[in-house]
């Protein structure tokens, strides 16, 4: 391609200042864009050649840059020309402009207007180089350069910038040939057009399978082709010199004299053409690349040579777990040792303001790497939104850039990739080559960035990078650069679309938006489900979604048992260490008024409940477990061990307890909407909106999903009613009184009792005829409360005089079968999503069927809740097996309990909680 290198001499008397003024004028409007696009041009110049304010070479200098700005159209990308001064020759003034070689035409002319304008504005250069007669000024598109001396048909051979980036390789010596041999070839390539002819060129060679070293070199036209080669000689000759003298294994970078520049580096940095950028669409993956959801979805993990399992090993392992599953509640990073062992984890920076969703990916992450490296000694386990590590007797260090790591990529089949793919390579490259330098910008997290760039008119590029907060700024740098510079392959990517995950750091990159920018609340209660097995089958890979916490109750067995061997406190015939929990009784009495009837908000068959304000202001229920019940030690011992730890959203929260004097106290947070019996059927109930309930089944779902299938231990509830789920000041439920619940292996389905204990109305059919329980059972006893949530009528009163001794399940089911469901709908509700009750109907008798092995489980109970469409499968008929005089019988008792209002009745004495506002 030809290229102007013509000189052209002017007198300044020539000069029409009046044309000057409105071409001025007219690159104050055209440069306007120019000015927010381009990068401030770095800039150098002579400090012993100087003019002094207003003179004749200031004046040459205006006309000279105002020829080089008209001449910058579409069809030139260099051009010299001369503004000579006839009677002192020190005042004239030769000049040029030249685009970089892969610069487009439209934006090689703005970047020279910007160039020279920026020159003639009021803020000249800046106050060093403002009155020099030799200025070079330049930027990532083009460079301007003028000088009193002429330097139009010379090769300037004096070097002026450079810089190195290290490579790893393990044969070093080779691939300094390589770089070598590739940086003379592009050398040959450039030097090789006769003069006045654009003298550029690119090459490109493979290293590894994530590595492709990219080479660049150009000079100025107006040499020779042996001027060229000369130049680009030196700036080799000082690139490899200077990178060897620094490090064996810096060996790429850049050089640059003011006539000829030659670059190497790890990713694609020039455009693969200067033709304008292709506006067609990036086919965009179906595996990788999806836009935000609540969806939390393994990735991978690694696992260390196995250790030894002794007591010592597992303990340690397990407190730190522990450990870890209850920090996730209060903040995104938390890292601690345990003894020998030591671990962090981090949650993805835009889930950080969401605290459950954090927690419940850490805690699949434990129960996923229990599971799959029970006996390593160190370990690490990438999902989406976290990742956690943790390493036996070695301290995990500050960075750690080498394996484990994961790379996802949508990758093509070649590595000659057409014009297309090699433009978005180029893009995405130049922008993750800003995300090294790392900065928080608007977001409150450390070691946090989110970018979004177009693409064309219709695509977004979408890019986060994090790193571990306990990294430096340094560190993290160089965490992420190691990313930048090795992992990814930038001669396959057949799209701009991938994850990088170290241990220490990780970037992700894709078309569509897969992080919250912040637009969307999350709530606890909108998680979505796992995929089903079928869908899985169908995906290349899966997608977990996690709605579980792994606190188990094993481990709390093993933290208590690690602590007791640390300090040990004998009380009667148990042992407890849960020293930090335990009360003392004069604060006990000193909180409830000395257990005052004022104070008194419940009562059931194994004592009494009172409200309670401890002396840091801490409203608290205190249950007072009575002294005459056999089985308050069971109780107390099963309460203790399931939540002390337990720092689920949806269960009641255990403060503390108390043991001293043969009483026996449990200390919970307080919850000051009572319990959604009272707020359901109390006489002075109040109204609950739809939005209030629906909120109120996907919470309490979520609560049992908490204990039935993430704890190596399943927890079934067994006493799962509304007077056991309590509502804070947001109406969030919270399930409370685990006195009968019961634990079975996570392998294991079901149990069986010969006492039967529970409440009539919420008892599964199998369970209060056979004693066999599981979770099928809490699956039942949550239908009815959906049920009773819906209708705000108890399962257990007459609904229709002509059928006397009808249950709430079966009127709910003859108002299905005679397609009137909105019937049963509570009466005092006045707006409602037709959708959602009908769904929530639906749920509440596919969960009361009476043979258990067709109700659903827990966790696809969640996935219809969460679903804005679902398929749901037709109910069975539910179970009647309430007949009328057991009917009879207990609604009489729940009649005198509402009369009673702190009184409440179940089978077989049990263990009632209810908790009740003070009016």
């Amino acid at each position: 391609m030809e290229v102007s290198s013509k000189t052209n001499k002017h007198s300044r008397t020539s000069f029409q200042p009046i044309f000057l003024l409105i071409l001025v004028c007219f690159m104050n409007f055209a440069t306007a864009k120019a000015k927010n696009d381009d990068d401030i041009p770095s800039v150098s110049c002579s400090d012993n050649n100087e003019t002094t304010p207003n003179s004749v070479f200031q004046l040459n200098l205006k006309s000279l840059l105002s020829y080089l700005s008209s001449n910058a159209t579409a069809n030139k990308e260099f051009y010299s020309t001369t503004v000579a001064d006839i009677n002192n020759s020190s005042n004239t003034v030769y000049g040029m402009f030249m685009c970089m070689g892969d610069v487009p035409a439209h934006l090689c002319s703005q970047c020279v207007t910007y160039m020279t304008h920026y020159n003639l504005s009021d803020s000249v250069i800046n106050s060093d180089c403002s009155l020099s007669k030799e200025v070079v000024m330049s930027n990532d598109n083009c460079m301007v350069r003028y000088s009193n001396n002429s330097f139009l048909s010379t090769a300037d051979l004096i070097h002026y910038s450079s810089s190195c980036t290290s490579v790893n390789m393990s044969n070093q010596a080779i691939l300094e040939g390589l770089v070598s041999e590739t940086l003379n070839g592009v050398a040959d390539e450039a030097a090789n057009f006769s003069t006045g002819v654009k003298k550029y060129a690119t090459k490109e060679a493979i290293i590894s399978e994530f590595q492709t070293l990219y080479f660049q070199a150009q000079c100025t036209p107006n040499l020779s082709p042996q001027d060229c080669r000369k130049c680009l000689n030196g700036t080799i000759k000082w690139l490899l010199q200077s990178c060897e003298s620094k490090s064996s294994n810096i060996i790429v970078g850049n050089s640059e004299t003011y006539s000829c520049y030659i670059r190497n580096d790890l990713y694609p940095f020039y455009r693969p053409s200067n033709a304008p950028t292709p506006q067609e669409l990036v086919p965009a993956s179906n595996t990788i690349d999806s836009k935000y959801s609540q969806h939390l979805s393994y990735l991978s993990h690694n696992c260390s040579s196995n250790e030894s399992m002794n007591y010592d090993f597992q303990l340690h392992l397990t407190t730190l777990f522990s450990f870890l599953s209850s920090n996730a509640t209060e903040t995104s990073f938390f890292k601690t040792t345990v003894d020998t062992f030591h671990g962090l984890f981090m949650c993805r920076g835009d889930i950080s303001l969401s605290p459950t969703m954090c927690q419940l990916c850490v805690q699949y992450a434990i129960k996923r790497i229990s599971s799959e490296c029970p006996s390593s000694s160190e370990a690490v386990i990438w999902y989406d939104k976290c990742l956690l590590r943790y390493s036996y007797h070695f301290l995990i260090s500050d960075i750690d850039t080498t394996v484990p790591k994961f790379h996802q990529f949508n990758m093509a089949n070649t590595s000659h990739l057409n014009m297309l793919q090699s433009f978005t390579n180029w893009k995405l490259a130049d922008i993750l080559s800003e995300v090294p330098n790392l900065q928080t910008g608007d977001s409150s997290i450390k070691n946090y960035e989110t970018t979004s760039v177009k693409l064309n008119k219709r695509q977004t590029i979408y890019t986060l990078a994090q790193c571990t907060p306990d990294l430096s700024d340094e560190d993290c740098d160089s965490c992420l650069q190691s990313i930048f510079q090795n992992e990814i392959p930038w001669n396959s990517l057949a799209s701009p679309e991938g994850k990088i995950l170290y241990p220490s750091c990780y970037m992700m990159f894709g078309l569509s938006q897969f992080y919250n920018n912040g637009d969307e609340a999350e709530e606890f209660g909108h998680v979505n489900p796992p995929p089903t097995t079928k869908e899985n089958e169908k995906r290349s890979f899966r997608t977990i979604v996690v709605v579980v916490p792994t606190i188990l109750s094993t481990l709390l067995l093993a933290f208590s048992c690690y602590l007791l061997r640390k300090r040990a406190r004998k009380i009667g015939h148990e042992s407890t260490t849960l020293e930090g929990l335990q009360f003392e009784m004069a604060i006990i009495k000193t909180a409830t008024n000395n257990f005052s009837h004022e104070n008194k908000i419940g009562e059931g068959g194994f004592g009494q409940v009172y409200k309670g304000i401890l002396s840091d202001g801490r409203h608290v229920a205190v249950k007072r477990l009575s002294s005459s019940s056999n089985q308050g030690i069971v109780e107390f011992k099963n309460e203790i061990l399931l939540i002390a730890k337990l720092q689920q959203r949806n269960l009641v929260a255990l403060i503390g307890f108390c043991l001293e004097d043969k009483e026996k106290i449990l200390i919970y947070e307080y919850v000051p909407n009572g319990s959604l019996d009272y707020l359901l059927f109390d006489t002075q109930q109040q109204c609950l909106s739809w939005d209030a309930r629906y909120k109120i089944i996907g919470g309490t779902a979520l609560g049992i999903l908490y204990l039935h299938e993430y704890s190596r231990l399943k927890v079934i509830h067994r006493n799962l009613k509304p007077s056991n789920v309590l509502l804070d000041e947001n109406m969030n439920p919270k399930i409370s009184d685990f006195g009968m619940a019961r634990m079975v292996q996570i392998n294991e389905d079901r149990g069986h009792t010969n006492k039967i204990a529970g409440t009539w109305g919420y008892m599964s059919p199998e369970y209060v005829m056979f004693g066999q329980f599981s979770e099928k059972s809490d699956v039942f006893s949550f239908g009815v409360i959906v049920l009773e949530i819906i209708t705000g009528k108890r399962n257990i009163s007459p609904y229709d005089p002509h059928h006397i001794a009808e249950g709430l399940t079966s009127y709910v089911w003859r108002q299905w079968i005679n397609e009137t469901p909105l019937i049963i709908l509570d009466s005092k509700i006045e707006n409602y999503s037709f959708i959602e009750v009908i769904k929530c109907i639906q749920i509440g008798l596919l969960c009361v069927q009476e043979n258990p092995n067709v109700r659903p489980t827990i966790s696809t109970v969640v996935s219809y809740l969460n679903s804005h469409s679902p398929e749901l499968p037709s109910p069975q008929e539910p179970a009647f097996f309430i007949h009328s005089r057991m009917n009879q019988e207990v609604t009489a008792q729940m009649e005198s309990s509402s009369a009673n209002n702190f009184v409440s009745y179940s089978v077989n004495e049990m263990s009632i909680s209810e908790f009740y506002p003070r009016q």
